[in-house]
Protein backbone atom coordinates (compact mmCIF):
# COMPACT_ATOMS: atom_id res chain seq x y z
CA UNK A 1 0.00 0.00 0.00
CA UNK A 2 1.27 3.45 -0.90
CA UNK A 3 0.80 6.56 1.24
CA UNK A 4 3.23 9.22 0.06
CA UNK A 5 2.27 12.86 -0.33
CA UNK A 6 4.36 15.82 -1.55
CA UNK A 7 3.14 19.40 -1.43
CA UNK A 8 4.63 22.87 -1.30
CA UNK A 9 3.20 25.94 0.32
CA UNK A 10 3.56 28.50 3.07
CA UNK A 11 3.37 28.19 6.82
CA UNK A 12 0.28 30.19 7.85
CA UNK A 13 0.03 29.52 11.60
CA UNK A 14 2.93 29.73 14.05
CA UNK A 15 4.63 26.35 14.57
CA UNK A 16 4.16 24.89 18.05
CA UNK A 17 6.75 22.56 19.56
CA UNK A 18 5.40 20.04 22.07
CA UNK A 19 6.64 16.83 23.64
CA UNK A 20 4.75 13.58 24.11
CA UNK A 21 4.71 11.79 27.48
CA UNK A 22 7.37 9.50 25.98
CA UNK A 23 9.59 12.55 25.35
CA UNK A 24 9.18 12.65 21.56
CA UNK A 25 9.22 16.16 20.07
CA UNK A 26 6.39 17.20 17.75
CA UNK A 27 6.31 20.40 15.70
CA UNK A 28 2.80 21.23 14.51
CA UNK A 29 1.89 23.95 11.99
CA UNK A 30 -0.60 24.73 9.24
CA UNK A 31 0.58 24.64 5.63
CA UNK A 32 -1.34 26.49 2.90
CA UNK A 33 -1.04 25.50 -0.76
CA UNK A 34 -2.40 27.50 -3.70
CA UNK A 35 -1.84 26.62 -7.33
CA UNK A 36 -3.47 26.10 -10.69
CA UNK A 37 -3.74 22.51 -11.90
CA UNK A 38 -5.02 21.04 -15.14
CA UNK A 39 -8.03 18.73 -14.84
CA UNK A 40 -9.85 17.29 -17.86
CA UNK A 41 -7.81 19.65 -20.02
CA UNK A 42 -9.01 22.75 -18.17
CA UNK A 43 -7.31 24.94 -15.56
CA UNK A 44 -8.54 24.53 -11.99
CA UNK A 45 -7.52 26.44 -8.88
CA UNK A 46 -6.27 24.22 -6.08
CA UNK A 47 -6.33 25.43 -2.48
CA UNK A 48 -5.77 23.50 0.72
CA UNK A 49 -4.84 24.22 4.32
CA UNK A 50 -3.46 21.21 6.10
CA UNK A 51 -2.27 20.55 9.62
CA UNK A 52 1.29 19.27 9.36
CA UNK A 53 3.30 17.50 12.05
CA UNK A 54 7.03 16.87 12.17
CA UNK A 55 8.23 14.45 14.84
CA UNK A 56 11.50 13.42 16.47
CA UNK A 57 14.86 15.03 15.81
CA UNK A 58 13.45 16.72 12.69
CA UNK A 59 10.97 18.62 14.90
CA UNK A 60 13.65 20.19 17.08
CA UNK A 61 15.80 20.92 14.02
CA UNK A 62 13.00 22.91 12.34
CA UNK A 63 11.51 24.52 15.48
CA UNK A 64 13.60 27.69 15.15
CA UNK A 65 13.67 27.77 11.35
CA UNK A 66 9.96 27.77 10.47
CA UNK A 67 7.93 30.94 10.82
CA UNK A 68 4.67 32.23 9.41
CA UNK A 69 5.40 32.94 5.75
CA UNK A 70 8.12 30.30 5.35
CA UNK A 71 7.82 28.64 1.92
CA UNK A 72 8.53 24.92 2.15
CA UNK A 73 8.11 21.62 0.37
CA UNK A 74 6.93 18.76 2.55
CA UNK A 75 6.93 15.06 1.83
CA UNK A 76 5.43 12.47 4.11
CA UNK A 77 2.26 10.49 4.66
CA UNK A 78 -1.38 11.28 5.41
CA UNK A 79 -3.15 10.10 8.54
CA UNK A 80 -6.61 10.66 9.97
CA UNK A 81 -7.18 12.08 13.44
CA UNK A 82 -10.32 13.03 15.32
CA UNK A 83 -10.60 16.34 17.12
CA UNK A 84 -12.19 16.67 20.56
CA UNK A 85 -15.62 16.88 18.89
CA UNK A 86 -15.11 13.60 17.02
CA UNK A 87 -14.68 15.28 13.64
CA UNK A 88 -12.17 13.50 11.40
CA UNK A 89 -9.37 15.48 9.74
CA UNK A 90 -6.40 14.60 7.57
CA UNK A 91 -2.95 15.42 8.93
CA UNK A 92 0.26 15.43 6.94
CA UNK A 93 3.05 13.70 8.87
CA UNK A 94 6.20 15.22 7.42
CA UNK A 95 9.22 13.00 6.89
CA UNK A 96 11.20 15.57 4.91
CA UNK A 97 11.12 19.38 4.76
CA UNK A 98 12.91 21.68 2.32
CA UNK A 99 12.81 25.49 2.36
CA UNK A 100 12.08 26.91 -1.09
Amino acid sequence: MQNHFVVSGAVVKPPQLTHSPAGISHLKFVLEHRSEQIEAGLPRRAYVRMVTVVSGALATQWANELNVGSDIQVSGFLNRIEDKNGIGKLVLHAQQLVKI
